[in-house]
């Protein structure tokens, strides 16, 4: 991904349409939610290079897929003629089409651009319908249908003229065959509604009330919003990339896993039976369970990445102690004291955490049957 994380980017103002800027928000969050229902790990970038970019494999990223998310209520489906339309801007130079801009991501990315996408609110006619059919079903358009394969390289030729021929028919090879044209199951008129309704489904969690629930899908779509208006400086570490403009899958799970903790009343309770046992005097009890409520609070931001990074960090550690020091699994103030010290230098690190955090942490994590957060 040297390349991605190293070209200038095209678009970083956002949209300027405040109606598109709120459905490419809302899209891409229903396009969150449908991919995490298939099981999918996914990394979302918002506004880089494209509308969208999307990394599948997260851990060893190679390549990138680009989404354009457009609205349209002027056509009721899109053409070809529609979707290589130009235009003149101020400075008089020739603005690309849609599918021109998706050609252009091959044409610059090569090998690290895998996919695109344009993604819009209305459907396709019957030319989009027939191209759309032969990749999906993994059939060489030049091969099946010749006739529609010009048609569609014609309509792009003009856009680039500087290219070399060979060039040109080369990336074109990859564009028509890489290149996905859909109605994105989001209707225009009541997609925020969809949206909420699709979230609510997939939180699947009787104990949560729709108040908060409301509140953490605002956040969700607040989160893509700041993300998608961020601008940011080229080249790019890959973990920068992440903390500036990405949003990843595992968002969902940890929402699923800490609301139902933070709903339920009897989890809380446990806790603090568990203090009780232990002998903890009521004003140490009060504070431990105040931190662990804020802290859990905290993971469900998902603007707080490093955060959660660090609690990551930390449950390792102190499972790591669990394991190592099995034999002193009932002695808690050495387990302690083995945590503490192994987390010292996280919490100098750290601003966000201290001591307090860690030994709140630590016991919630002897408490907890979950091998999640």
């Amino acid at each position: 991904m040297q390349n991605i994380l190293a070209s200038e980017l095209r678009e970083q103002a956002g949209s300027n349409s405040y109606n598109r800027f709120e459905y490419q928000a809302h899209w891409i969050v229903f396009h969150m939610i449908t991919e995490y229902k298939k099981k999918s790990q996914f990394l979302i970038f918002c506004e880089f290079h494209d509308d969208m970019a999307k990394i599948s494999d997260t851990s060893n990223p190679a390549c990138a897929e680009f989404f354009q998310i457009k609205t349209t209520a002027k056509y009721n489906k899109w053409t070809i003629p529609h979707l290589t339309k130009t235009s003149v801007k101020k400075s008089g130079a020739v603005k690309n089409s849609f599918l021109g801009f998706l050609f252009y991501n091959f044409l610059k990315f090569k090998n690290e651009c895998s996919k695109c996408h344009f993604v819009s609110n209305v459907g396709v006619d019957e030319d989009i319908k027939a191209w759309q059919s032969l990749i999906e079903d993994q059939i060489k358009v030049k091969d099946a249908n010749n006739k529609l394969y010009i048609k569609i390289k014609q309509s792009l030729e003009s856009e680039f003229p500087e290219i070399d021929p060979q060039e040109f028919d080369a990336v074109f090879d990859r564009f028509v065959q890489e290149t996905y044209i859909y109605d994105g199951d989001l209707p225009l008129d009541n997609y925020e509604r969809v949206v909420a309704g699709e979230f609510f489904k997939m939180l699947e969690n009787d104990d949560l009330y729709t108040s908060n629930s409301n509140k953490i899908l605002r956040d969700i779509i607040e989160e893509v919003r700041k993300k998608s208006k961020t601008q940011m400086a080229m080249p790019t570490s890959y973990r920068k990339l992440i903390e500036i403009k990405g949003i990843s899958s595992d968002v969902f799970s940890e929402l699923k896993s800490s609301v139902k903790k933070i709903s339920s009343q009897n989890y809380y309770k446990e806790f603090e039976d568990y203090l009780i046992e232990v002998g903890f005097s009521l004003q140490k009890r009060k504070l431990l369970l105040r931190t662990l409520k804020e802290h859990k609070l905290k993971l469900l931001d998902i603007s707080k990445v490093l955060y959660q990074d660090t609690t990551f960090r930390i449950i390792e550690i102190i499972d790591v102690v669990l394991i190592e020091c099995y034999e002193k699994l009932d002695d808690y103030l050495y387990l302690l004291n083995e945590v503490r010290e192994r987390c010292n230098q996280i919490i100098k690190d750290d601003k966000e955490f201290n001591i307090v955090t860690v030994e709140a942490i630590f016991y919630d994590r002897l408490v907890s049957e979950d091998s999640r957060i």
